[in-house]
């Protein structure tokens, strides 16, 4: 099956368009001149005597729409990989603090901008913390954020389609979908004081509820909605696919269906005996699944106590559990091998048995554990806590993720980028049709101003006598040496990595270097497309294909329709097949055989590091073609896939501390490499939710309110000697 749009070419000449910029005779010149000058630096160049300037969206820019390969595009992690150095997994299994060369520029233009506060990153801490600055400091501060990725959010991304619904004379159909965050979880739980386990000590949690309050989201009023569903008359499966690389032949087998196979031995025999284990594993995964009485811990240790049990499942892996306790052989893992990969961000060798005890994974039944609910324990993950903590719902979710939330705060700090909608200002319903108008982002009169496709490179906090940290900064996408351009900040708030703060910030203490890079972060991609029918997986019959063993990519691959949002969006039709529907299909990847965890992890951007755009859309169709068009279903994605959007986060989820690997999750927290790292630098402080060590969009927020309650007291009023324009090439 041939890939879409293998050998096309865009038509467009380096004479028209440099890096898709459209540029001026004079512009040409300049480009011809300073060939390290992007197509957008080139024309700013033309237009300012030949001098660069900070780059400025285009007319109609606007990146919900964008296809091909988004996230972190490449041009992003290339220069990530400067500042903190390529993927090693031997490195990370060292906890190694070494990074990158750095990114060098050409030289440095100064035109004299300062601002109260400079933040580094747009994502959900950052701007968090561009709100609680201005509440601290005062409404009229002005604040600048910098971020090198296309949109603002940081894993915050909205995808956003517009395709022909054949089955409706061809009319324009929407469809949304979140291309990172999905939702706003355990609301109830983020402002339970949980004492020292899951630092949220009472009222840690209170500026993520106060956000939701300033952004008009009443979680208790929010609008309805419908999940996307196929009616169950077209009989679509859930199916199991064991590749020939991994099992001798491909075999598709359908996955257990809880209404004709009960959660019993017979129920769990049935379903086995039509996979291709051997019958060791096939006996192993129905003990895993049904046994209620064995206590594997105490048939090998003799008599222990609850505390005891739990301590040892803290210890062990969710793998060595299973196959040291329970006596499953490797065969049978397999079944369980990704369980974990969408909360804990790696699979069953690199995660806690108790965790995964915590989170609902089988074979626990017959130890005699208490009921997870309120429970806590030293060495329980933050994940696996807030999920069994009491009254934690609801959760809340936006066709498009949490960056409605996002959109919501922007639409607030920067009222010109969003116009009314519905004759109003976007609220919580509506705001899933509000335009962004992306170009009223970065205007000088703006009091809070956000600049986009700009790289941070490095970061000089306000030294002995100095009022005003220094930050560099350089347009994302150009080839050869790019330039620099310098800002100035009465505070700088570190709103990226942490492990990229570490770099970039100059005279960090060595420890604090350390500890921001003890962690990684979880590389995941969330793929959307849009069918232009869905007619070959109804001829077959199946709504998802999910991979057993280890040679196919992706996790899952799955079509959904007929989703609603209130009375703003949808609801999207869900039949006939010739109608619309929506392809998802994501992965977290990471080698089986890698541990710790964070080494699982940096095997994943390794294997990310390695792949390019053909390769991921290949693995996609590869997955369909063995199911689908196996199965009397006939996918052509030239024909019938209207759009192709891969949202690559090699940089993704933050690090949650594992009892296995992370010792200091037994407390005190204080202790714990974020809570170090995270300490303020003269006047620079460090947000995001690496620091939280808690991969969430409540966390987030409230690490930036944190971030901002470090600052120290504003300096007296002070113009520094380049405000006035005065430019200086360093």
């Amino acid at each position: 099956m041939a890939g879409k749009g293998e050998g096309k070419q865009d038509g467009i000449s380096r004479r028209d368009f440099l890096d898709g910029v459209a540029i001026s005779a004079a512009g040409l010149a300049a480009a011809a001149a300073a060939p390290h000058l992007t197509g957008a630096e080139a024309a700013l160049a033309a237009a300012h005597g030949g001098r660069p300037q900070p780059p400025t969206l285009p007319p109609g820019y606007y990146p919900p729409t964008a296809t091909g390969l988004t996230g972190e595009p490449d041009h992003v992690i290339e220069k990530i990989y400067k500042i903190d150095g390529k993927p090693d997994a031997d490195a990370a299994a060292r906890h190694s603090s070494r990074g990158g060369p750095g990114v060098k520029v050409a030289h440095v233009v100064d035109e004299g901008e300062c601002y109260d506060c400079v933040i580094v990153g747009a994502g959900a801490s950052g701007l968090a913390a561009a709100k609680f600055y201005r509440d601290r400091f005062g409404a009229d501060k002005k604040v600048l954020l910098l971020d090198p990725l296309p949109d603002f959010g940081g894993h915050s991304h909205r995808n956003e389609f517009h395709v022909p619904n054949a089955a409706a004379g061809g009319a324009d159909l929407t469809i949304l979908r979140n291309g990172g965050t999905v939702n706003l979880d355990s609301i109830g739980a983020w402002d339970q004081p949980a004492g020292s386990l899951l630092d949220i000590p009472g009222s840690y949690g209170q500026p993520a509820l106060d956000m939701l309050e300033f952004c008009g989201v009443d979680v208790d009023n929010f609008p309805s909605s419908t999940a996307p569903t196929i009616p169950a008359s077209y009989g679509l499966r859930q199916m199991l696919l064991f590749p020939a690389a991994d099992w001798g032949t491909d075999t598709l087998a359908q996955n257990r269906n809880n209404a004709t196979e009960p959660n019993t031995p017979a129920g769990w025999t049935a379903f086995v005996n039509r996979l291709p284990y051997s019958q060791a594993a096939k006996d192993a995964i129905v003990r895993i699944q049904t046994d209620t009485t064995t206590d594997w811990l105490s048939a090998k240790h003799g008599p222990l106590t609850t505390d005891q049990k739990l301590q040892l499942l803290t210890r062990i892996t969710y793998k060595q559990y299973l196959k040291t306790y329970v006596g499953a052989p490797e065969e049978a893992i397999v079944q369980y091998q990704r369980s974990s990969h969408g909360l804990l961000g790696a699979g069953a060798q690199a995660v806690s048995a108790a965790d995964c005890w915590m989170l609902g994974q089988p074979g626990f039944d017959g130890l005699g554990l208490p009921d997870t609910e309120g429970l806590t324990f030293p060495g329980v993950g933050r994940t696996p806590q807030m999920d069994n903590m009491v009254d934690s719902e609801p959760s809340r979710a936006w066709p498009d993720g949490n960056t409605s939330l996002l959109r919501l705060l922007v639409s607030k700090l920067i009222p010109a980028a969003f116009p009314d909608v519905d004759g109003g200002r976007p609220n919580q319903e509506n705001i899933v049709k509000a335009a962004c108008d992306y170009t009223q982002l970065d205007r000088p009169g703006n009091t809070v101003r956000i600049r986009l496709n700009c790289l941070v490179t490095n970061v000089k906090p306000a030294g002995r006598g100095d009022r005003y940290a220094e930050v560099v900064y350089t347009p994302v996408g150009g080839s050869g040496k790019p330039v620099g351009f310098r800002v100035r900040g009465s505070h700088v708030v570190m709103a990226c990595w942490n492990r990229v703060t570490a770099h970039l910030v100059d005279g960090l203490p060595r420890r604090q270097v350390d500890d921001l890079c003890y962690a990684r972060k979880v590389p995941l991609i969330y793929g959307r497309g849009v069918l232009n029918n869905w007619q070959a997986w109804a001829d077959a019959r199946i709504s998802s294909v999910s991979p057993r063993g280890k040679s196919l990519f992706w996790d899952s691959t799955s079509i959904s329709a007929g989703a609603r949002f209130g009375s703003a969006y949808g609801p999207t039709p869900n039949e006939p097949p010739a109608a619309p529907a929506s392809l998802t299909f994501t992965v977290v990847p990471n080698d089986p055989r890698r541990v710790p965890q964070i080494a699982a992890y940096e095997s994943g951007r390794e294997q990310l590091f390695a792949m390019s755009f053909a390769d991921l859309e290949g693995a996609l169709y590869d997955v369909i073609d063995r199911s689908v068009n196996k199965s009397g279903g006939d996918f052509d994605p030239e024909r019938d896939l209207h759009s192709l959007t891969i949202n690559r986060w090699n940089y993704g989820y933050a690090h949650e501390l594992t009892s296995v690997w992370d010792p200091s999750v037994y407390g005190p927290v204080a202790d714990q490499p974020q809570v170090r790292g995270r300490v303020p630098f003269r006047n620079v402080s460090i947000a995001n939710s690496d620091s939280g060590a808690m991969a969430y969009t409540h966390s987030a927020i409230s690490e930036g309110f944190r971030a901002i309650g470090d600052l120290p007291e504003a300096p007296r009023p002070h113009r520094p000697r380049h405000e006035h324009g005065h430019h200086a090439h360093h």
